[in-house]
């Protein structure tokens, strides 16, 4: 018998197989995790270029000393954390980031204030609430860049409409946009202007999904509109709490577009919050190592916002 002969006899788990062999047998087993794969490949090839490389970028150029008087081709020497120090060490670094929390936590808390209110009344049966329901949600489909430039008009001292209803009233108007310590109440006063609404879709929905028999045994038990809403009404609504806190708070932390337009970060450096610093840093002193470093430093900022507000709806909700 030839050894050929023999060979073609073994059984085929007899055989010896070789790394094509097993390359294909493994792709025979993985065949829907491949073909899932080359579905998803085109999108993370989408991400990487439009997402990955500008970060990488961004990171690069926070470690060297890159100004617009730099030619672009021309060496950018690397100085490490330097404007990482340099920028946190600075007092209108520590300002910014006071006025960016306090216009969170100020506007986070009207917002959720007002927000409820409105849900509370759009949960009742009343007539003309469609009608109310439309008109009331239009300032949130407003761009941001038309809400600060029509409420600018509106507080001006010179021909706003504000002011003069309140000359005509008999009284003496305030210097809304000159005067440092209307700034960070105007900024709470226009963003609640534009995602009260917002905030009470979100809090509408949690209400509607709160069983009635709950409420109407409340009732029977004794309990009275206050006792029922404070023990039975909020802490139902607590998915919808931590969605509003979560979607809210990261979006006011890195707002740019409204106080651009509306105070320019004045007057002074009252409404000067994290994004109208980087844009001055980048655009108005061409300091774009710095710059890009106090990119990176939002960036960790607005996650470990978001991480937190993740962990208490995981440990309030267990939505996720």
């Amino acid at each position: 018998m030839s050894p050929n002969m023999s060979l073609q006899s073994k059984p085929a788990s007899q055989r010896a197989s070789t790394p094509w062999d097993a390359w294909r047998d493994w792709v025979r087993s993985h065949s829907e995790m491949l073909l899932g794969y080359s579905f998803v490949a085109p999108a993370l090839l989408v991400v990487g270029a439009v997402m990955v490389y500008p970060i990488l970028f961004n990171l690069n150029i926070a470690t060297r000393k890159w100004d617009w008087s730099t030619p672009f081709d021309a060496p950018k020497p690397f100085v490490g954390m330097a404007n990482f120090a340099d920028l946190i060490a600075s007092d209108r670094f520590v300002n910014s980031l006071k006025v960016s929390l306090l216009l969170v936590l100020f506007a986070l808390l009207v917002e959720y204030i007002l927000g409820l209110g409105l849900a509370l009344i759009l949960n009742r049966q009343f007539r003309g609430r469609r009608i109310f329901r439309t008109i009331f949600i239009l300032p949130m489909v407003l761009a941001p860049i038309i809400v600060g430039i029509q409420w600018r008009y509106l507080l001006s001292g010179n021909f706003g409409i504000i002011n003069y209803v309140m000359f005509q009233l008999g009284v003496d108007p305030p210097a809304f946009l000159s005067d440092p310590k209307y700034g960070l109440p105007i900024l709470v006063l226009v963003d609640s202007w534009m995602y009260v609404p917002f905030v009470s879709l979100i809090l509408l929905a949690g209400l509607q999904q709160i069983p009635q028999e709950v409420q109407e045994a409340a009732e029977v038990d004794g309990a009275g509109s206050l006792a029922r809403f404070w023990n039975i009404t909020l802490p139902l609504l607590g998915s919808s709490t931590a969605i509003v806190l979560l979607l809210r708070g990261t979006e006011i932390f890195r707002t740019f577009d409204v106080v651009y337009v509306l105070t320019g970060g004045g007057p002074g450096r009252s409404t000067e919050v994290l994004g109208i610093l980087l844009y001055r840093i980048a655009f108005g002193e061409g300091n774009f190592g710095m710059a890009a470093a106090l990119a990176v430093i939002i960036s960790i900022l607005g996650m470990v916002i978001g991480g937190l507000f993740l962990r208490f709806i995981r440990t309030e909700t267990r939505l996720f």
